[in-house]
Order: C-alpha cells, then sequence, then structure tokens
C-alpha cells in the first residue's frame, strides 16, 4: 500500500514544514509527495532537491500561478496548463529536479453546484445547452490530450484527480456527466478518484463504500475550497482510511498534508498502518442513498443516447441529487467537531 500527501503551500513556508525530522520520517516510511506548483522559486526548487536526495518520490501537481484567485483548472484551460507545463519544464531543468509523474487537475466550477442546490431554476437553461453541446466537450478533452501526449513525450507519468461521477460516465460509454460538469476526459496513467467526507457529510462512508471497491487509486482527507465546511478530525480520517483499505485501494492520498501533521501524533499513528484492520463501510441508510443516487445518475447516462426516455430519468435524478446537496450543506455549516481523547 502506497501513502501519498497531497502539500499546497506557499514556497516562503516549505522550508519550516519540511525540516530535516520530517524529511527523514518520510524517507523511513516511504511516504511519496503530491507538491503544488504555486510557483516556480529557488525556495521551491530547494525542497525538491532536499526530497529528492532523500530518495522520497515527489509528484509536480500543476496548478495555476500563486497569484490567481483559484487553483485548479476549468475545462477551457488547456492552453493555460500547457503554457505553465512549459514553465515548470524550464524551471525543472534549470534547478536539475527529479519527478515521479505530473498532476493535473481539472475540475468543475463549484459555484454552479452552489446555485443548483440553493435555486435548481435558476441555471437549468445553462444545464440544458450543456448537456446538448457535445463539440465543447469533445474539443476539451482533444485540447488536453494534446498537452498530456506532450508531458509523456517529455518523458512523465501523469496523474489525473476526478470527481467520483466522471467514473460513472466513462463505465457507462457516455459524455453526459463530463459535459453538464465541463469535465474533459484526462487520459491518464493513473486515475485518483476525490472521495472526500469531509464536504459531503453525512455521505462520505456511503461515497467511500460505493466508489471505493472500484478503484485502485483513492483520495481521502479534508477540503475546504470554499472555506465553509468543517475539516475531518482525527477519528473521521482515521475511518477513512480503515475503509478504503478495506476496499482494497492500494494507493492512498491524503489531502492537506500540514493539517494532518498539525495534529498530535496523527501522522505516527497513520503510518503505522494499524487502521488497515478497520472493516468495511457501514451498510446503513447512508449508504444506501449514495447508492441509489449512484443507481440514478448511471440511468441518466445511459438514457442519454436514448432522448426519448432521458427527461424522465433527468427530473427525479437531479431532485435527489439537490436533496443531497442540502442535506450536505446543512451538516458543514455545523460546529468544527472536537476531537476524542
Amino acid at each position: 500500500m502506497q501513502l501519498t500527501y497531497m502539500c499546497d503551500m506557499p514556497a516562503a513556508e516549505l522550508a519550516g514544514f519540511f525540516d530535516e525530522a520530517l524529511i527523514a520520517h518520510m524517507g523511513v516510511h516511504r511516504l511519496r509527495l503530491c507538491l503544488t506548483m504555486r510557483d516556480f522559486s529557488p525556495l521551491r526548487a530547494e525542497l525538491v532537491r532536499r526530497l529528492n536526495r532523500a530518495r522520497i518520490v515527489v509528484v509536480a501537481w500543476i496548478v495555476r500561478d500563486e497569484h490567481d484567485s483559484v487553483r485548479d483548472y476549468r475545462m477551457h484551460d488547456a492552453a493555460l496548463v500547457g503554457e505553465r507545463y512549459r514553465e515548470f519544464l524550464q524551471w525543472s531543468t534549470q534547478h536539475g529536479l527529479g519527478w515521479d509523474a505530473i498532476g493535473i487537475d481539472i475540475e468543475p466550477d463549484i459555484r454552479d453546484a452552489v446555485r443548483f442546490g440553493d435555486q435548481p431554476s435558476v441555471d437549468v437553461n445553462t444545464l440544458v445547452r450543456r448537456i446538448a453541446d457535445r463539440w465543447h466537450i469533445d474539443a476539451a478533452t482533444a485540447d488536453y490530450a494534446t498537452v498530456v501526449t506532450q508531458m509523456r513525450t517529455d518523458g512523465f507519468a501523469v496523474e489525473s484527480y476526478e470527481i467520483p461521477f466522471v467514473r460513472d460516465d466513462r463505465v457507462s460509454g457516455s459524455t453526459i456527466a463530463r459535459r453538464l460538469l465541463g469535465l474533459p476526459d484526462l487520459a491518464a496513467d493513473r486515475t485518483v478518484i476525490q472521495l472526500y467526507s469531509s464536504n459531503v457529510r453525512p455521505y462520505g462512508p456511503g461515497l467511500i463504500a460505493t466508489y471505493a471497491p472500484e478503484s485502485s487509486s483513492v483520495l481521502i482527507g479534508s477540503i475546504a475550497a470554499d472555506g465553509h465546511n468543517r475539516p475531518l478530525n482525527e477519528n473521521e480520517l482515521l475511518r477513512d482510511l480503515g475503509h478504503v483499505a478495506a476496499c482494497g485501494v492500494t494507493h492512498i492520498y491524503i489531502a492537506d498534508m500540514q493539517a494532518v501533521y498539525a495534529l498530535p501524533g496523527v501522522a505516527d499513528v497513520i503510518v503505522a498502518q494499524a487502521w488497515r484492520n478497520q472493516t468495511l463501510p457501514p451498510t446503513d441508510e447512508v449508504h444506501h442513498q449514495v447508492s441509489r443516487m449512484r443507481a440514478g445518475v448511471r440511468a441518466l447516462l445511459w438514457a442519454g443516447a436514448r432522448p426519448a426516455v432521458l427527461l424522465p430519468l433527468l427530473i427525479p435524478v437531479l431532485l435527489l441529487i439537490r436533496r443531497m446537496l442540502r442535506v450536505s450543506a446543512t451538516h458543514n455549516t455545523g460546529t468544527t467537531e472536537r476531537k476524542s481523547p
């Protein structure tokens, strides 16, 4: 089982966080690091050189410049990713840095989900146009394929970090979910499924139980892109680790490395891997709700190739998703849970 930490930090904070003790700890336990490329500074290059000398595997997570208001890329940003990658390659070559892979994260606009959860009638026309317009997603997929091909030509493996619905789209032979969400299909060497339970409470365990058994690489942990989600506490993080391990996942990615190491003793518990003996996620009502939603989504994707049956399925599935978004929002606005003694 391979553990990979995701780390997004300003260059000025890297040296203080990655001290010699932490690097030695990572080396002993063979921890892998996925590091955002928020800048191409000498400070970031120096950290990567130290990690290379310690034989710690590092993934270069290509993101936007640190001065941008958002981190990840969107559907029509292939040219920006390509430009950013060329800057990265020049910087990496100049400093003689070694990498295991390149990471790319293409995300939907979170504002779409927020608007749909609050006022589903507002953007119905937008959603319908996206479903009907296959050309844009095909063009974006081709543009990103060019970028990925160049990365491979330069000798890099490519990782992508995807939301679960994209897998349902691919398995169903459909492009509806990707059209609806604005997500091109990246033909990466490794696809990592994002199964964050921090921003889908109370559905987190059900999400893991439904998707993790089908995935060899899973990303868990805390995410708070909008500043409102409560982070996972220690027990929740260890619970999720145990669940994905019990589901047979072999590559576990953990978000927000600095938050994990801020919890006393938790990093040591994680590398000890006592949580590997945990049982599968419980089959409870939450699990059943996620399974029903996924079945509805797959039925919708199947119906996408059959327009006559599409609309009767579209309305109940969207209403179910909207209800789950509202329940999740209610749970995420609560007070942060205290860590158990």
